[in-house]
């Protein structure tokens, strides 16, 4: 079975959620585009033992869409969802949730106290564990210069004045960068997995472990998924699992350019490009 964001957007958008696997227990890993290799990884897994877990799947996000691919109101779309037998039929039964944070998702909300959460709707699992969400984070200089809008501006401005960009504008680029993996620091210090901030700031220079601001590779997702098997599902990954499993966002990546090694000090062993 062929595991990735369309198989799951489209079997949640016919069912309310995805579904691999039947055993006995009930695993739900929400969250965005981020968390399909999860699910690729555990369903890989619990085909080849014996299948002890039926694993479920949902994007809160993708209620924005209807079948046809057709841009729907999201916040109605949640409405009709809580009274969905099958989506609380569902929720009643998780063992295991595994999730990214949301607190503007009405119904798949996960900050307890609040008025609606998906906990008002029947979660009530065993395990419960917060993933460290990897959004919005620019660290990548070619990912600041397309996206801030006030650095493209000053960087333009520097290329019609002295024909290039001024070290002025990088060093704004540099901490604009220092803040955006200080952003994803402080957002593993508020998941479950606060351990991945050092796992990542002692690696993250030497191997690549996002390919953009928004999408991970899958050095980043091996790290989270040792750690749920390993600590909370108590399962045991043989050393090659990961050898044949695919890097799905490698195919579109931001380059690495002679500022992101020049100030950060990279060693990834990849091409380097033009900022421009």
């Amino acid at each position: 079975m062929s595991i990735n964001t369309v198989s799951i957007k489209g079997q949640q958008l016919a069912n309310t959620y995805f579904q691999t696997g039947s055993g006995k227990e009930k695993v739900l890993i929400m969250g965005s585009c981020r968390v399909a290799p999860y699910v690729q990884y555990l369903n890989s897994w619990n085909e080849a033992n014996g299948n002890r877990f039926t694993i479920y799947s949902l994007d809160p996000f993708n209620n924005h869409w209807g079948m046809n691919d057709e841009r729907v109101d999201f916040d109605n779309a949640l409405l009709k969802l809580e009274t969905d037998e099958r989506l609380l039929s569902m929720l009643k039964s998780v063992d295991y949730f595994f999730h990214e944070y949301y607190q503007n998702a009405g119904m798949f909300n996960v900050k307890k106290g609040d008025a609606k959460t998906i906990y008002n709707f029947g979660m009530s699992p065993k395990v419960d564990v917060c993933i460290p969400n990897f959004n919005d984070c620019f660290i990548l200089f070619k990912d600041i210069l397309t996206f801030d809008v006030e650095i493209r501006k000053k960087a333009m401005q520097d290329v019609n004045a002295i024909g290039r960009i001024s070290y002025l504008t990088f060093n704004e680029m540099y901490e604009i960068s220092k803040k955006g993996l200080q952003k994803f620091y402080d957002v593993c210090l508020l998941s479950d997995i606060p351990e991945m901030k050092i796992i990542f700031g002692d690696n993250f220079k030497k191997k690549r472990f996002w390919w953009s601001y928004n999408h991970v590779s899958k050095n980043f997702t091996m790290a989270i998924f040792n750690i749920l098997c390993n600590r909370y599902l108590k399962i045991e990954l043989p050393e090659n699992f990961y050898e044949d499993k695919e890097d799905i966002f490698a195919n579109n990546f931001t380059p690495l350019t002679q500022y992101d090694v020049e100030y950060w000090g990279y060693e990834w062993q990849e091409e380097i490009k033009p900022i421009l």
